[in-house]
């Protein structure tokens, strides 16, 4: 197993050199129900995780990412692991340029504000990739002024955006209580802004190199099945 760290739900403890959150929570239990013993690496980058499973020299998966066409094309994914997101943009309540139902499109014209994503996301491959590469030119040419990238997940863009180092992101609704809670930000601070076609409407999933044996994701499929049966506590 690779990842890329998604705090609050997917975090790396130095000390005991192990992964931990309910994303670990789950996909432990899927696993012990599938008959397979998780590896984890290290935390990666998500351009070096896209990358090198995209090579697919060996087995690997990697944990709660969104099907969409293009890695289809990539490689092999398991039914999901949850509900499907509930996109959103999140501002801060007390910006006075934000109006109070901007879109997703205007936004992004916008030279004054700053569009927070992470690097190699689907935000990424949606929102800033395609002008990067309708630009001439044999040289990569830098993002936008008005586009920040970051190496890191949705929690680290909620909090850049809570300090006023980006104006918006998007972001799962269903998660934002807990990245809310983790950095300490009172949830007025903060304004959501409905935005359901701004993100791929699938939920998320294991995403494994196509060397990745078949039997393999029948047999996670089947564990997640079954898992999915289990009520939660409190339901």
């Amino acid at each position: 197993m690779v990842f890329a760290e998604q705090p609050p739900v997917l975090n790396w403890n130095r000390e005991t050199r192990q992964p931990y959150g309910p994303l670990v929570d789950t996909m432990t239990r899927v696993a012990a129900r599938a008959g397979l013993t998780l590896v984890w690496q290290e935390p990666w980058t998500r351009r070096r995780l896209l990358t090198d499973l995209d090579a697919g020299r060996q087995p690997l998966c990697t944990l709660n990412w969104a099907l969409t066409s293009d890695r289809a094309r990539r490689f092999k994914f398991t039914d999901p692991l949850g509900p499907a997101p509930d996109w959103v943009l999140l501002v801060r309540a007390s910006d006075p340029r934000i109006g109070a139902n901007p879109t997703l499109a205007d936004l992004l014209t916008r030279p004054d504000l700053v569009f927070g994503f992470s690097d190699g996301s689907w935000a990424d491959e949606r929102y800033v990739q395609p002008a990067l590469r309708a630009q001439a030119g044999p040289q990569p040419r830098p993002d936008a002024p008005n586009r920040e990238r970051v190496r890191s997940g949705h929690s680290t863009l909620v909090a850049m955006v809570a300090k006023g180092r980006i104006d918006y992101t998007i972001i799962d609704r269903l998660m934002l209580d807990h990245m809310l809670a983790e950095w300490h930000i009172p949830p007025a601070d903060m304004r959501t802004i409905p935005a359901p076609d701004a993100g791929p409407s699938q939920p998320g999933r294991v995403m494994c190199t196509l060397s990745t044996a078949s039997e393999v994701i029948d047999r996670l499929n089947q564990a997640i099945a079954e898992e999915a049966r289990v009520p939660l506590a409190g339901d």
